[in-house]
C-alpha cells in the first residue's frame, strides 16, 4: 500500500491565473492538475485566481469566462486584497480577505482528490510572483488550518521556481547559462541562471533585469510599433556575450502571434522554449528536492532570500561528538527556526560555527555562560534557538531551563544577533 503522504505538489498562485501540478513518480516529472469544464468534456489548467460568490445561497464558484450567474458577485484581485486589507467590499458585500483566499485554496487543492483519491500531500510548494510578509503569513495560517504544517509547506517566489525548473531539465540544457524572459501585462523581466561548477556542491544563482521601461504590454496592439522587431533587438542586446544556449519565455504576451517570428529569430545558436507552466512545474520539482527523493544534491540554490552560511554547533549527540547543523546554506531565511538542548560539561561558553559557502570562510561565534558558575557541573540545560531577521542577520536565543527539581530555571533568556 502506498504511503498516504506521498503527493509532491507545486502551486503557482498568480495574480490573475493559478496553476497546480503534482509529481508523477512513473513519468518522473510534474503533471498538470485541472478542473472539469463543460460537464467533464475538458479540463482547465489555467484557472483564474478569482471566485464568484452567491451570498443568498452561500455558494462559491470558479469563474467561467465573463459569464456571472444571477445574484453572483465577482471577486478578483484576491492576493492584492490579502496584502492590503483584512476586509474589503464588492457590490455592497463585505468579505474577509483571508477567508476568500482560504476558500479559493480549498477548491484548488481539492482537485487533487479527483486524481489521487487515496493520497495526501507530502510536500506543498506555493510559488507567488514575489514574496510579501503579510501574504506569506496568511498562506501559512491557511495551510495550518488545512492540516499542512510548517514541515510540509514551502513558499517561494517565481524566480526561485524558475531555478528549480531549469536545473531539473536534462543536463545538456544547462551546460551553459540559462535565460528566461517573462512578459506579462505588469512587466517584462529577464532572468539568467549562472552556475559555478568550481565548487562542490555547484552554486546555482540567478540575476534579474527589469526591462519594462523599454517595452511594455501596450505596444502589442500599437500599430505604429513593430513589437517583434523591438523585442528581438532588445533580447539580442541583453543576451550579448552571455553564453546563453537555452532560453525560456513565459507570460501572456508570448501567446500573441507576433511572438512566433520573434522566437524563431532568437533560435540562432540557442534552444528556445515557450510555456506558461514553468513556475508550477518548478515548484513541483522543488517539492521533490525538499524530501528524501531529492535528485539535485550536487547543486546548491542561492539568491537574496537564502542564507549563504551553514550554522552548526559541536556537541555530544547520538553517542558521539559531532557537528549538528542548525541552519543549512541555501535555505530560505524566513523558514529557519531551529533549536537544540545542550548540557554544558565544564564549559563556560558555547561555540557556534558559520561556514560561508561563497567566501569559503569559517567563523566561530562564542556564547558566554557566565552567571552559572555556582551550579554543579552538568546541572544546567540550555535551549539554543536559531532564527533569521534577514538573509544576513542570524538571531541566536539562549534560554536557561534549569535542571529539574535540583536547579529550577532562572527564566533568563539571552538574545544575540550576528552578521554573516
Amino acid at each position: 500500500m502506498a504511503d498516504k503522504h506521498s503527493l509532491l505538489v507545486g502551486l503557482d498562485l498568480g495574480e490573475q491565473i493559478t496553476q497546480l501540478s503534482c509529481f508523477d513518480h512513473k513519468l518522473f516529472e510534474p503533471v498538470p492538475v485541472g478542473r472539469e469544464k463543460n460537464a467533464g468534456e475538458e479540463r482547465e489548467y489555467e484557472i483564474p485566481t478569482a471566485l464568484v460568490a452567491i451570498p443568498s445561497r452561500g455558494e462559491w464558484r470558479y469563474v467561467d469566462g465573463e459569464e456571472i450567474p444571477p445574484q453572483g458577485v465577482l471577486i478578483r484581485d484576491i492576493l492584492q486584497h490579502v496584502r492590503e486589507e483584512e476586509l474589503f467590499t464588492v457590490e455592497g458585500y463585505t468579505f474577509q480577505s483571508k477567508d476568500i483566499l482560504k476558500r479559493f485554496l480549498v477548491k484548488i487543492l481539492s482537485l487533487l482528490k479527483e486524481y489521487y483519491p487515496d493520497e495526501t500531500i507530502k510536500r506543498l510548494v506555493i510559488t507567488i510572483p514575489w514574496k510579501h510578509p503579510v501574504l506569506q503569513d496568511v498562506l501559512r495560517e491557511i495551510c495550518e488550518d488545512l492540516g499542512i504544517g510548517h514541515d510540509r509547506l514551502v513558499i517561494q517566489n517565481h524566480k526561485q521556481s524558475y531555478m528549480y525548473y531549469a536545473v531539473s531539465q536534462p543536463k545538456e540544457l544547462w551546460l551553459n547559462n540559462v535565460g528566461m524572459f517573462e512578459f506579462t501585462r505588469e512587466h517584462l523581466v529577464y532572468y539568467q541562471i549562472n552556475i559555478d561548477r568550481r565548487t562542490v556542491p555547484w552554486i546555482i544563482g540567478v540575476n534579474q533585469k527589469e526591462l519594462e521601461d523599454q517595452i511594455d504590454f501596450s505596444m502589442i496592439d500599437d500599430e505604429e510599433v513593430d513589437i517583434s522587431y523591438a523585442f528581438v533587438n532588445l533580447a539580442e542586446t541583453v543576451l550579448h556575450k552571455k553564453m546563453v544556449t537555452t532560453l525560456y519565455v513565459t507570460g501572456e504576451a508570448f501567446e500573441y502571434p507576433w511572438a512566433d517570428e520573434a522566437l524563431k529569430q532568437l533560435c540562432g545558436g540557442r534552444r528556445v522554449f515557450r510555456g506558461q507552466n514553468i513556475y508550477t512545474k518548478g515548484a513541483c520539482y522543488a517539492a521533490r528536492e525538499f524530501t528524501e527523493e531529492a535528485k539535485l544534491e550536487q547543486c546548491m540554490f542561492l539568491d537574496e532570500d537564502m542564507i549563504t552560511s551553514t550554522i552548526s554547533i559541536r556537541t555530544y549527540h547520538e553517542a558521539e561528538m559531532q557537528d549538528v547543523v542548525l541552519a543549512k546554506a541555501g535555505t530560505f531565511w524566513d523558514d529557519i527556526d531551529a533549536s537544540i538542548d545542550v548540557i554544558p560539561d565544564q564549559e563556560m561558553e558555547i561555540q557556534l560555527t558559520a561556514q560561508d559557502v561563497l567566501r569559503h570562510e569559517t567563523t566561530a561565534h562564542m556564547l558566554s555562560l557566565s552567571g552559572f558558575s555556582d551550579r554543579e557541573n552538568k546541572m544546567t540545560r540550555f535551549t539554543i534557538r536559531i532564527r533569521f531577521a534577514d538573509a544576513q542577520t542570524c538571531i541566536i536565543t539562549l534560554k536557561d531551563n534549569g535542571f529539574g527539581e535540583f536547579y529550577p530555571s532562572s527564566h533568563r533568556i539571552w538574545e544575540r544577533s550576528i552578521k554573516l
